[in-house]
């Protein structure tokens, strides 16, 4: 057996073994995408609901919080 037969034996084996032990953070990382999106979903369903329930303070809301965030940017880039 060459050497580049064996070089790429031992890479191919490395792969293999890299992808076994990311087997599980990949099955975790997709569960708990799905948990987030559910979580997002029910979110903006919720907020949906408020807003067209309460219009008005919605709107208050949303100028009071764009009035907070511009202030805040302003000293932040001084």
């Amino acid at each position: 057996m060459g050497v580049l037969s064996k070089a790429a034996a031992s890479a191919h084996g490395a792969v293999e073994h890299i992808s076994e032990a990311a087997a599980p953070t990949s099955k975790w990382l997709e569960e708990q995408r799905e948990t987030l999106s559910t979580t997002g979903d029910k979110l903006v369903e919720s907020t949906c609901k408020y807003v067209s329930a309460h219009p008005l303070q919605s709107l208050a809301m949303a100028v009071a919080a764009g009035f907070l965030i511009g202030r805040l940017a302003s000293r932040l880039s001084r």
